[in-house]
């Protein structure tokens, strides 16, 4: 999993509320037996036009895309920090939506309101991907989703995870402002290290084996003693 210290990238605006999980990635999609190759599914049926949503089998086959789709204006191309509305990832867990967010190319996800920005298990399953979620106070996410509205594809943001904060960088008369934020640090520390549940137990593998050495055969799966 690749460490997430500091990030700055363009900012990409999605002020919907309530996006489910199905919207972000549909569920004839988790058919897929790859975890490759989620990019361009990624709300795959409000992304392109009627009809021209991707097959299962063959992701970079697709129609033409949705003008009217707020992701789909040009200069948001190169967007890697993703501001939207409140509740984000609510309905059926799905890790597939946290791919295709990230395969897209976005390594952060911004949010109104600490608590609810986002749906429990999508918050979990971004954190357990390495794909970092931030909630802020609603006047905080309205300035930085100002800037995204105001200068599409030229705003952009740093944030910085070892000091919990989001620098917006000054463009369009749109001047810099610093906001705080907080992750819990147990998610912190995997994200700065680069580290999701299996290598943080690996990172004991020493103390592990010491245990199954001197631990009574009894209490040692089949094969272990």
């Amino acid at each position: 999993m690749e460490p997430f210290v500091t990030h700055r990238g363009r900012l990409a605006l999605l002020d919907w509320t309530d996006v489910n999980t199905d919207l972000i990635i549909p569920a004839r999609y988790l058919k897929r037996i790859e975890r490759t190759g989620f990019g361009p599914l990624l709300f795959a049926d409000k992304r392109y036009a009627p009809g021209g949503a991707p097959e299962i089998d063959d992701p970079e086959r697709h129609g033409p895309e949705n003008p009217e789709f707020p992701l789909n204006d040009p200069a948001l191309k190169d967007a890697t920090i993703l501001v939207v509305g409140r509740n984000f990832g609510c309905g059926s867990s799905r890790e597939h939506a946290v791919w295709a967010v990230q395969q897209a190319g976005f390594r952060a996800v911004i949010a109104p309101v600490p608590g609810e920005g986002f749906a429990d298990i999508f918050e979990s399953n971004a954190f357990n991907n390495g794909l970092l979620v931030i909630e802020l106070p609603q006047a905080d996410w309205e300035m930085i989703a100002k800037a995204s509205h105001t200068a599409p594809g030229r705003a952009e943001a740093t944030i910085d995870l070892r000091q919990q904060k989001i620098t917006i960088e000054p463009v369009d008369g749109i001047p810099a402002a610093s906001l705080a934020f907080q992750v819990p640090e147990s998610q912190r520390h995997r994200l700065l290290h680069g580290l999701d549940a299996i290598a943080e137990t690996m990172a004991h593998e020493p103390e592990i084996d010491r245990y199954e050495r001197s631990a009574p055969e009894w209490s040692l799966p089949s094969g272990v003693a």
